[in-house]
């Protein structure tokens, strides 16, 4: 974790789930809510919350079954993490905010923002569209499937995610083990989230696909679509279709940049979507 500022661990228990968040605090009135990846946490958006807690106060939220956040009985259908958001933001008295996703956390941001258009100032949208493209889907349904049961030590679990995001800079990679892992009874390092989520890049998250496009018109905040260049899950098409459909938005693609955007360019990133949400 970037070493000049901390964040306050907390928990909140919304829909009878405890769900961890980190708040990160800052000197401003303007909350900005972050939503991170499918199998990632709060922690993913470490750097970038360091910086942005310097004119908003930040909250990044573990969604339900990923990180320090309880696995659901129930699953995790996108109603459900929809639901979960309201009430987060309910519970902490978050009444308008600018909020933030990449990838599953995009997903449930679109599906949030149709749902609930009056507590949002500004939406960004994060390389994740209602649906992926067939090559990045069949690429995440393949490294979320089968991933390791577990790893013998900190180096060969870096080396994992290594290989999965290449651009990742060291101190990525670092943060990224020391977040999406724990010691097991075996001494082994194994994974935080609910291996259930899964089904979200298969069948279940199929059929929700319909109901994501409805959402769009819906939305009625100042919207970012940011697409990693090089990506291969939100593909030119669906991004330029969503900008069609939602009133109030705009789209940038970040260079150098595969699917984890925020990771791959960090600096531009920032950049694009601090110039978004600051006007």
């Amino acid at each position: 974790m970037p070493a000049d500022k901390q964040p306050s661990d907390k928990f909140v228990n919304v829909n009878g789930l405890n769900l961890h968040y980190l708040d990160w605090g800052g000197s401003s009135q303007k909350p900005l809510v972050l939503l991170h990846g499918l199998t990632s946490n709060a922690h993913s958006w470490d750097f970038f919350a360091q910086e942005m807690c310097q004119d908003f106060h930040v909250y990044a939220l573990d969604q339900r079954g990923h990180g320090d956040s309880e696995h659901a009985k129930n699953g995790y259908w996108i109603t459900l993490f929809t639901s979960d958001l309201y009430e987060f933001t309910k519970a902490l008295g978050i009444t308008f905010f600018d909020l933030c996703g990449l990838s599953l956390g995009a997903r449930n941001g679109m599906a949030y923002a149709g749902e609930h258009p009056e507590t949002l100032n500004h939406l960004v949208l994060v390389d994740f569209g209602p649906e992926m493209a067939v090559q990045g889907a069949k690429r995440v349904m393949a490294s979320s499937g089968t991933p390791p049961m577990g790893f013998r030590n900190k180096e060969e679990a870096i080396e994992y995610f290594r290989q999965r995001n290449p651009r990742a800079k060291p101190e990525y990679l670092d943060n990224q083990v020391e977040n999406s892992l724990r010691l097991n009874w075996a001494g082994m390092l194994v994974f935080k989230h609910d291996r259930e989520l899964f089904w979200i890049s298969g069948s279940a998250g199929k059929k929700e696909v319909p109901y994501l496009w409805k959402q769009l018109p819906m939305i009625t905040c100042p919207t970012l679509i940011v697409r990693g260049m090089e990506s291969d899950v939100l593909s030119p098409e669906v991004a330029q279709k969503m900008l069609s459909l939602i009133p109030k938005s705009q789209l940038i693609e970040i260079p150098d940049s595969g699917h984890p955007v925020p990771t791959d360019n960090p600096e531009a990133f920032e950049k694009g979507v601090r110039q978004f949400l600051l006007g």
